[in-house]
């Protein structure tokens, strides 16, 4: 099994990841933590949304894509609000942004 299975984020271009950049993710995730707007009922888990998003070469957004629900359709649509606000990502510190991310949000997420 991939031991990145549990990563919040990770790149998937082959070269250069974002996914080895454990800083960079953290920047990416508190980015879109900012952006999120939801009051969890404190009977909530944390269950988690899979997006796909496709990124420009400048880093900005272009789509977000729900491919796995949450199970929680108000979680769902906060989640992917919030990564579309996130427009653009965060650069890395070097080199292009990755095209495609796959991202894991949970309502209880920490970066």
């Amino acid at each position: 099994s991939n031991p990145r299975d549990g990563a919040a984020v990770g790149g998937r271009d082959g070269g250069r990841s974002g996914a080895s950049d454990g800083g960079y993710n953290a920047k990416v995730i508190s980015a879109i933590r900012m952006n999120t707007v939801f009051s969890i009922p404190p009977s909530m888990a944390n269950p988690k949304a899979r997006f796909q998003v496709s990124l420009l070469p400048d880093c900005s957004v272009s789509s977000v894509q729900l491919v796995r629900s949450s199970g929680n359709s108000a979680w769902d649509q906060a989640a992917q609000r919030a990564i579309e606000r996130t427009d653009p990502f965060p650069r890395p510190a070097k080199g292009a942004c990755d095209r495609e991310f796959t991202i894991d949000s949970g309502p209880r997420d920490t970066p």
